[in-house]
């Protein structure tokens, strides 16, 4: 900014006028000289790279004027104001009107609206009709009536829907903390990351009254929505009132009431959702049925699969799984029974077929005291009843089966009546089979016998056995770290982490006395688990102060497996040579 010069001069003479003119001119050249020489330093400096250099306090002076106020819109009031009025005109509407009329210049709006304009509208018309009713109109009117009927089931039901999205939005306002707690990934702290402290914190509970005597005997996510959590319930007494197995579907959104509950006579002992329908659900019950659910309706009449070649052997473990031919990809059902029978299901409603993969058989020495020496053994032949199936991670058409003999049978679907693979893995029944979602020929099982082991494949040796006191009943892989796994035997939550400690879990939690769990299950996120008990009862558990999870996860497993195998040589280098392979 140019400051201006004042000049202060008396007189009115010619001579002091061409003076001032003078002076003017000469400040103007200086001024334009001056700032012609800072535009050349400036020029230099940016050729040359050079720091400009300005002076660290800078003083100007700033005017500032009040210009005049532009109106582009003005919408003036349309009710009288008291300066718009005359003298006469204000006592006049002083006698025929109130005073509540008269408005001050400073109110925006007015409370009594007022219409000053007349508009002028169609005449309403009136028109006598008149109809005569037969008894045939009257019949055909009466038969009418079920289009009437439909239209308020159509009623009823968008009613429904109404109190089922309003339900929602009023249990949204006690548990939408918890519910955010639920869903949202929690970011691990680097300074925790060489720490291993775990905390477990109760956040959201799954119960109906109905269900209160049941015991939780499967649960699984639904493959499209997160938020859906399909549960199997049953109750094994021998009083024959009421049903004896459920299937509800729980949504994050409501964990007051089931958004989807199937009653049925027998005990639910498994689930599992289509591959590709995801409001398809297969259920296998206690009684030894295969079913079909279409959790989409509200009433759903569930179609029973095995219903032409039914046994009444429980059904342990459904599975569906998608299998190329020539032509397309089908969808089939694979499940195991209490006798020992894999069979291979078709999922189409119009033709339904089955094809018995095999029959699970146990081949034993059993030694007899009152035969001679010689002869005291003899070889005993029985089925296996299976326990759970599992099906390979990348390799789609092999699956494992755990027995409740101990062993486990590792076979493929397009062989039949024989063994790929069987090995013995646990001294009582197998509860389970998983495996790992960052290596995928390492799993782990877990059963009776109170240990859980980690395998590889085409590897008849445990790699690494994880000793609790008590059976184990359900365990789970973390899906953010390659060396946690948790467990559930009886009351008790236990966390493992084997790359920091082996003897013991890193983390036990347990629960309050009479709960029995039976079910874990970590959430896709990793920071939340599921769990199932005895009492009907479904819980969700948020894991904090977790250590952050290594970048590379499949070297991590790998190498906490070669450092707790550091004693027996041979075998890391048989894992060194099967990974080298792969």
């Amino acid at each position: 900014m140019i400051a201006r010069r004042q000049v202060r001069y008396v007189g009115t003479n010619d001579h002091g006028s061409k003076m001032f003119e003078k002076y003017c001119s000469e400040s103007r050249l200086t001024s334009i000289y001056k700032h012609q020489c800072k535009i050349e330093t400036l020029k230099v400096v940016k050729i040359q790279n050079q720091p400009f250099k300005t002076p660290d306090v800078q003083l100007f002076k700033a005017a500032l004027y009040e210009t005049k106020t532009n109106t582009l819109l003005e919408l003036p009031s349309l009710a009288p104001s008291a300066k718009n009025i005359s003298n006469t005109s204000q006592n006049e509407i002083a006698k025929t009107a109130s005073t509540k009329y008269l408005l001050s210049d400073a109110v925006q709006a007015s409370r009594c609206f007022q219409r000053t304009q007349h508009t002028q509208t169609e005449a309403i018309t009136l028109k006598d009709q008149s109809n005569i009713a037969s008894v045939w109109i009257l019949q055909k009117e009466i038969g009418n009536n079920t289009s009437t009927v439909k239209t308020q089931e159509i009623k009823s039901n968008n009613f429904k829907k109404m109190l089922f999205i309003s339900d929602r939005i009023v249990t949204s306002n006690n548990f939408s903390e918890k519910q955010i707690e639920f869903i949202t990934r929690h970011t691990s702290d680097k300074l925790n990351a060489m720490s291993y402290r775990y905390t477990l914190e109760e956040i959201l509970q799954f119960s109906n009254d109905k269900l209160s005597n049941f015991s939780v005997t499967s649960f699984v996510w639904n493959t499209m929505n997160e938020d859906i959590l399909a549960v199997g319930y049953g109750k094994w007494n021998d009083k024959p009132n009421g049903f004896k197995g459920a299937v509800c579907c729980w949504s994050l959104k409501n964990p007051v009431y089931p958004e989807r509950m199937y009653e049925f006579n027998k005990p639910i002992t498994c689930l599992d959702f289509s591959k590709t329908h995801a409001n398809v659900l297969v259920a296998g019950s206690h009684g030894g049925c295969i079913y079909i659910l279409d959790i989409a309706q509200d009433i759903c009449d569930p179609m029973i699969v095995n219903e032409k070649h039914l046994e009444n052997f429980p059904i342990w473990g459904v599975l569906s799984f998608l299998q190329k031919s020539y032509t397309s990809e089908d969808e089939f059902i694979l499940s195991v029974d209490g006798n020992g029978s894999v069979r291979k299901w078709s999922g189409g409603v119009s033709k339904t077929y089955n094809t018995e993969q095999m029959s699970l058989i146990y081949c034993g020495i059993r030694n007899d005291a009152a035969k001679p020496n010689k002869f005291n053994h003899s070889t005993i032949v029985q089925n296996m009843p299976g326990t759970v199936i599992s099906f390979h991670p990348t390799n789609k058409s092999s699956y494992f089966i755990g027995t409740k003999v101990g062993f486990v049978v590792q076979n493929t679907i397009d062989s039949c009546n024989h063994y790929d693979r069987i090995f013995m893995a646990h001294n009582g029944p197998v509860y389970g089979i998983k495996f790992s979602p960052f290596c995928s020929s390492i799993f782990i099982t877990y059963g009776a016998d109170w240990q859980i082991k980690i395998w590889m494949e085409n590897v008849n040796v445990p790699l690494l056995s994880l000793c609790y006191c008590n059976a184990v009943d359900d365990a789970d892989w973390s899906p953010i770290n390659s060396t946690v796994i948790v467990s559930v035997s009886g009351a008790v939550i236990c966390i493992w982490d084997f790359a920091r400690k082996t003897v013991e879990p890193v983390m036990m939690f347990t629960c309050n006395t009479g709960v029995h769990f039976s079910l874990v299950k970590f959430s896709k996120h990793g920071n939340n688990i599921v769990t199932g008990d005895a009492n009907g009862l479904v819980r969700c558990f948020h894991i904090s102060n977790m250590p952050s999870p290594s970048f590379l996860q499949k070297n991590s497993i790998l190498t906490a497996l070669e450092n707790m195998m550091s004693s027996n040589p041979e075998l890391v280098q048989i894992i060194k040579k099967t990974m080298m392979n792969k």
